[in-house]
């Protein structure tokens, strides 16, 4: 079971319980953590190859699984939430040992364009015109993604022209001058987009979006993922939008912005079942 951002341990994992139960009841072991610098796990993270780390962190618990004697090393497979859509796919890359996974609220792009989707989003919810919206849209990632200052200036020109863009995104924003910005090294994980290996991926993977998602853009995600799973002829795998949920599937208001109860749909767990049963049958 693998985490999503932020300090976790392995019971807080949002809907973890539900998901954990299915699973043991179906005869499956399960395997979680304490994320390091959480609960009862020293350690940090590097802040700009944290999820690497993380995915080097997961590989070793399927080799560990692999060596336990109650568990079949050929079925281990993953589950995860949110973040956990970018760590997953990188350790698929460090590991063939896993044979199934479960994505929820994954992501179907880089991190720069998921964390411009959250701020649009973000803003839309604070009060931001939908011209607004429009320039964070269309400028956010060519700011962020700047490879000389030219294109990070005339990006952020545009941006800085929001006037209240910085409540809207709770943080400050300036502009840097030429002799203090650089542009990000290309291969930190920020730039790592999950469906360049999904779409060379054959396992079964199922992946779940919850409609109203203001953090991750789910309407995006499946769209990727359903072209990489066509892209790579992987018809064992499935993905699926949740009506009226959020980013860990509980109801919303129609705009996303607004929680408005706490339990996960029916249908969330008829996924998970469903799946178990597939999974068994193979």
């Amino acid at each position: 079971m693998v985490h999503g951002s932020g300090p976790q341990t392995r019971d807080s994992i949002p809907t973890s319980g539900l998901v954990k139960r299915r699973f043991l009841d179906a005869g499956f072991a399960v395997l979680s953590w304490d994320k390091p610098g959480s609960g009862e796990s020293t350690g940090d993270f590097d802040e700009e190859y944290g999820n690497t780390q993380r995915a080097a962190i997961l590989t070793d618990a399927v080799e560990e699984l692999a060596r336990h004697p109650a568990v079949d090393p050929d079925r281990i497979g993953l589950w995860g939430l949110s973040e956990a859509g970018w760590v997953m796919p990188k350790a698929l890359t460090m590991t063939n040992r896993v044979a199934f996974m479960i994505v929820v609220s994954g992501g179907g792009e880089d991190s720069i364009e998921q964390q411009v989707y959250q701020w649009t989003q973000k803003a839309r919810c604070t009060g931001a015109t939908p011209d607004e919206v429009a320039l964070m849209d269309q400028y956010g990632s060519p700011a962020l993604k700047a490879t000389t200052y030219s294109e990070y200036h005339d990006a952020m020109e545009q941006l800085l022209t929001i006037p209240d863009l910085d409540n809207y995104l709770g943080v400050r924003i300036e502009l840097a001058g030429e002799d203090d910005w650089k542009p990000w090294p290309r291969d930190i994980d920020a730039f790592f987009d999950p469906i360049d290996v999904i779409e060379h991926t054959a396992i079964p993977i199922l992946a779940i979006f919850g409609e109203h998602d203001i953090q991750i853009d789910p309407i995006q995600g499946a769209d990727a993922y359903q072209a990489a799973f066509a892209s790579s002829g992987n018809t064992e795998s499935h993905v699926e939008v949740l009506p009226a949920v959020s980013h860990t599937l509980r109801p919303t208001a129609a705009d996303g912005c607004v929680a408005g109860g706490s339990d996960v749909p029916d249908r969330y767990l008829e996924l998970i079942d469903e799946w178990i049963q597939s999974l068994q049958d193979r």
